[in-house]
Protein backbone atom coordinates (compact mmCIF):
# COMPACT_ATOMS: atom_id res chain seq x y z
CA UNK A 1 0.00 0.00 0.00
CA UNK A 2 1.38 3.06 -1.24
CA UNK A 3 2.17 6.59 1.29
CA UNK A 4 2.69 9.95 0.27
CA UNK A 5 6.70 10.50 -0.31
CA UNK A 6 6.29 14.09 0.99
CA UNK A 7 4.97 13.19 4.69
CA UNK A 8 7.08 12.60 7.17
CA UNK A 9 7.80 8.57 8.25
CA UNK A 10 5.75 9.29 11.35
CA UNK A 11 2.84 10.81 9.34
CA UNK A 12 2.46 8.43 6.64
CA UNK A 13 3.22 5.99 8.96
CA UNK A 14 -0.51 6.63 10.55
CA UNK A 15 -1.84 6.84 7.03
CA UNK A 16 -0.61 3.51 6.35
CA UNK A 17 -2.79 2.40 9.60
CA UNK A 18 -5.54 4.22 9.18
CA UNK A 19 -5.95 3.20 5.47
CA UNK A 20 -4.88 -0.69 5.95
CA UNK A 21 -7.50 -0.96 8.92
CA UNK A 22 -10.41 0.38 6.56
CA UNK A 23 -9.10 -2.01 3.76
CA UNK A 24 -9.37 -4.87 5.96
CA UNK A 25 -12.87 -4.09 7.32
CA UNK A 26 -14.27 -3.80 3.66
CA UNK A 27 -12.39 -6.63 2.26
CA UNK A 28 -13.47 -9.11 5.26
CA UNK A 29 -10.04 -9.30 7.06
CA UNK A 30 -11.74 -8.67 10.39
CA UNK A 31 -15.24 -8.38 11.41
CA UNK A 32 -16.87 -5.70 13.95
CA UNK A 33 -16.15 -6.77 17.27
CA UNK A 34 -12.65 -8.12 17.20
CA UNK A 35 -9.94 -6.51 19.24
CA UNK A 36 -6.63 -5.02 17.74
CA UNK A 37 -3.55 -4.52 20.50
CA UNK A 38 -1.16 -1.84 18.90
CA UNK A 39 1.46 -4.69 19.21
CA UNK A 40 -0.36 -6.44 16.80
CA UNK A 41 -1.15 -3.47 14.58
CA UNK A 42 2.20 -2.07 14.93
CA UNK A 43 3.80 -5.57 13.54
CA UNK A 44 0.90 -6.12 10.91
CA UNK A 45 2.25 -2.88 8.51
CA UNK A 46 5.67 -2.84 10.01
CA UNK A 47 5.34 0.97 12.04
CA UNK A 48 6.46 1.93 15.45
CA UNK A 49 3.78 2.54 17.97
CA UNK A 50 3.33 5.71 18.00
CA UNK A 51 1.64 6.09 14.71
CA UNK A 52 -0.40 3.12 15.79
CA UNK A 53 -1.81 5.26 18.68
CA UNK A 54 -2.37 8.57 16.70
CA UNK A 55 -3.82 6.25 13.06
CA UNK A 56 -6.09 4.40 15.85
CA UNK A 57 -7.52 7.90 17.32
CA UNK A 58 -7.99 8.74 13.89
CA UNK A 59 -10.25 5.67 13.06
CA UNK A 60 -11.92 6.09 16.69
CA UNK A 61 -12.95 9.72 15.38
CA UNK A 62 -14.24 8.12 11.96
CA UNK A 63 -16.64 5.18 14.12
CA UNK A 64 -14.49 2.73 12.65
CA UNK A 65 -12.92 1.54 16.03
CA UNK A 66 -13.95 1.71 19.46
CA UNK A 67 -11.33 2.32 22.22
CA UNK A 68 -11.37 0.86 25.16
CA UNK A 69 -8.43 1.37 28.24
CA UNK A 70 -6.53 -2.18 28.54
CA UNK A 71 -8.35 -3.83 25.93
CA UNK A 72 -6.84 -1.94 22.48
CA UNK A 73 -8.97 -0.57 19.85
CA UNK A 74 -12.62 -3.08 19.31
CA UNK A 75 -13.37 -2.95 15.41
CA UNK A 76 -16.98 -1.63 14.88
CA UNK A 77 -19.02 -3.22 12.38
CA UNK A 78 -19.08 -1.92 8.90
CA UNK A 79 -21.75 -2.66 6.12
CA UNK A 80 -23.93 -0.56 4.28
CA UNK A 81 -26.14 0.74 7.16
CA UNK A 82 -23.03 2.46 8.68
CA UNK A 83 -21.87 3.71 5.16
CA UNK A 84 -25.27 5.15 4.41
CA UNK A 85 -24.56 6.77 8.08
CA UNK A 86 -21.08 7.88 7.19
CA UNK A 87 -22.80 9.67 3.83
CA UNK A 88 -25.88 11.44 5.78
CA UNK A 89 -23.57 13.23 7.85
CA UNK A 90 -21.04 13.82 4.68
CA UNK A 91 -23.47 15.41 3.46
CA UNK A 92 -24.94 18.10 5.93
CA UNK A 93 -20.91 19.06 5.83
CA UNK A 94 -20.78 19.22 2.50
CA UNK A 95 -23.69 20.95 1.35
CA UNK A 96 -22.86 23.62 3.86
CA UNK A 97 -19.53 23.91 2.69
CA UNK A 98 -20.72 24.23 -1.07
CA UNK A 99 -23.10 27.04 0.13
CA UNK A 100 -20.42 29.16 2.25
CA UNK A 101 -17.84 28.32 -0.42
CA UNK A 102 -19.99 30.34 -2.71
CA UNK A 103 -19.05 33.63 -1.35
CA UNK A 104 -15.49 32.97 -0.55
CA UNK A 105 -13.85 31.11 -3.00
CA UNK A 106 -11.93 33.10 -5.86
CA UNK A 107 -13.46 32.92 -9.26
CA UNK A 108 -9.75 32.21 -11.21
CA UNK A 109 -9.74 28.62 -8.11
CA UNK A 110 -12.98 28.02 -9.89
CA UNK A 111 -12.32 28.32 -13.42
CA UNK A 112 -9.24 26.40 -13.06
CA UNK A 113 -10.75 23.78 -11.68
CA UNK A 114 -13.80 23.38 -13.94
CA UNK A 115 -11.12 23.44 -17.02
CA UNK A 116 -9.47 20.38 -15.41
CA UNK A 117 -12.91 18.41 -15.44
CA UNK A 118 -14.06 19.71 -18.74
CA UNK A 119 -10.79 18.72 -20.43
CA UNK A 120 -11.04 14.99 -18.61
CA UNK A 121 -14.98 15.16 -20.27
CA UNK A 122 -13.99 15.87 -23.97
CA UNK A 123 -11.51 13.62 -23.75
CA UNK A 124 -13.43 10.97 -21.91
CA UNK A 125 -10.70 10.19 -19.52
CA UNK A 126 -11.11 8.63 -16.31
CA UNK A 127 -10.20 10.97 -13.25
CA UNK A 128 -7.48 8.76 -12.10
CA UNK A 129 -7.25 8.04 -8.56
CA UNK A 130 -10.15 10.27 -8.01
CA UNK A 131 -7.24 13.42 -7.84
CA UNK A 132 -9.58 16.07 -9.10
CA UNK A 133 -12.39 14.62 -6.77
CA UNK A 134 -10.57 14.92 -3.84
CA UNK A 135 -9.15 18.19 -5.01
CA UNK A 136 -12.81 19.06 -5.55
CA UNK A 137 -13.88 18.34 -2.52
CA UNK A 138 -10.64 19.64 -0.27
CA UNK A 139 -10.58 23.01 -2.25
CA UNK A 140 -14.77 23.54 -1.11
CA UNK A 141 -14.02 22.81 2.30
CA UNK A 142 -11.16 24.89 2.36
CA UNK A 143 -13.05 28.05 0.68
CA UNK A 144 -15.96 27.42 3.21
CA UNK A 145 -13.89 29.80 5.51
CA UNK A 146 -14.69 27.55 8.53
CA UNK A 147 -11.69 25.90 9.68
CA UNK A 148 -13.57 23.10 11.52
CA UNK A 149 -15.82 22.40 8.91
CA UNK A 150 -13.49 21.87 6.97
CA UNK A 151 -11.23 19.36 8.92
CA UNK A 152 -14.40 17.30 9.56
CA UNK A 153 -14.55 17.29 5.64
CA UNK A 154 -11.27 16.30 5.07
CA UNK A 155 -11.49 13.44 7.83
CA UNK A 156 -14.27 11.78 5.77
CA UNK A 157 -12.72 12.62 2.48
CA UNK A 158 -9.63 10.49 3.72
CA UNK A 159 -12.46 7.52 4.65
CA UNK A 160 -13.97 7.54 1.36
CA UNK A 161 -11.13 7.81 -0.69
CA UNK A 162 -9.73 4.55 1.22
CA UNK A 163 -12.97 2.78 0.65
CA UNK A 164 -12.80 3.66 -3.09
CA UNK A 165 -9.27 2.01 -3.03
CA UNK A 166 -10.56 -1.23 -1.39
CA UNK A 167 -13.63 -1.18 -3.85
CA UNK A 168 -11.42 -1.18 -6.77
CA UNK A 169 -12.60 -0.82 -10.08
CA UNK A 170 -16.24 -1.71 -9.28
CA UNK A 171 -16.81 2.35 -9.24
CA UNK A 172 -15.01 2.96 -12.20
CA UNK A 173 -18.16 3.12 -13.88
CA UNK A 174 -19.58 6.37 -12.45
CA UNK A 175 -16.65 8.55 -13.19
CA UNK A 176 -18.38 9.98 -16.13
CA UNK A 177 -21.37 10.84 -14.04
CA UNK A 178 -19.14 12.28 -11.32
CA UNK A 179 -17.24 14.50 -13.70
CA UNK A 180 -20.56 15.96 -14.95
CA UNK A 181 -21.80 16.41 -11.56
CA UNK A 182 -18.58 17.82 -10.70
CA UNK A 183 -18.85 20.56 -13.66
CA UNK A 184 -22.42 21.50 -12.40
CA UNK A 185 -21.35 22.09 -9.02
CA UNK A 186 -18.20 24.33 -10.46
CA UNK A 187 -20.68 26.37 -12.63
CA UNK A 188 -23.28 27.12 -9.27
CA UNK A 189 -20.08 28.33 -7.28
CA UNK A 190 -18.51 30.30 -10.68
CA UNK A 191 -22.31 32.24 -10.46
CA UNK A 192 -21.84 32.51 -6.52
CA UNK A 193 -24.93 31.11 -6.67
CA UNK A 194 -25.10 29.69 -2.85
CA UNK A 195 -28.62 27.60 -3.22
CA UNK A 196 -27.49 26.14 -6.57
CA UNK A 197 -24.32 25.05 -5.39
CA UNK A 198 -25.62 23.66 -2.30
CA UNK A 199 -28.42 21.80 -3.84
CA UNK A 200 -25.49 20.55 -6.70
CA UNK A 201 -23.92 19.00 -4.01
CA UNK A 202 -26.48 17.08 -2.51
CA UNK A 203 -27.96 15.72 -5.74
CA UNK A 204 -23.89 14.94 -6.44
CA UNK A 205 -23.31 13.11 -2.69
CA UNK A 206 -26.95 11.59 -3.10
CA UNK A 207 -25.65 9.36 -6.49
CA UNK A 208 -22.39 8.76 -4.94
CA UNK A 209 -23.96 7.13 -1.87
CA UNK A 210 -25.99 4.82 -4.36
CA UNK A 211 -22.98 3.95 -6.24
CA UNK A 212 -20.87 3.49 -2.50
CA UNK A 213 -23.49 0.77 -1.43
CA UNK A 214 -23.45 -0.86 -4.59
CA UNK A 215 -20.21 -1.33 -4.27
CA UNK A 216 -19.92 -2.51 -1.06
CA UNK A 217 -22.51 -5.17 -1.40
CA UNK A 218 -20.29 -6.46 -3.84
CA UNK A 219 -17.70 -7.28 -0.97
CA UNK A 220 -20.65 -8.79 1.38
Amino acid sequence: MKTNDSLSPQRAGKAHVVSGVIHGLLQGRWRGGERLTEDAVAQIFAVSRTPVREGMLELAAMGMVQLRRNCGAVLQPFGPKQLSEIYAVRTLLEVEAARLAAVHIPASLVDTLRLDFERLQKEKRPDEGWKFDQLLHTTIATQSGNVRLAAEINRYTLLVQTMREAVGEVLSGIQSKSIKEHIEILECLGQRDATGASEAMKRHLDQAERSALAAVYTLQ
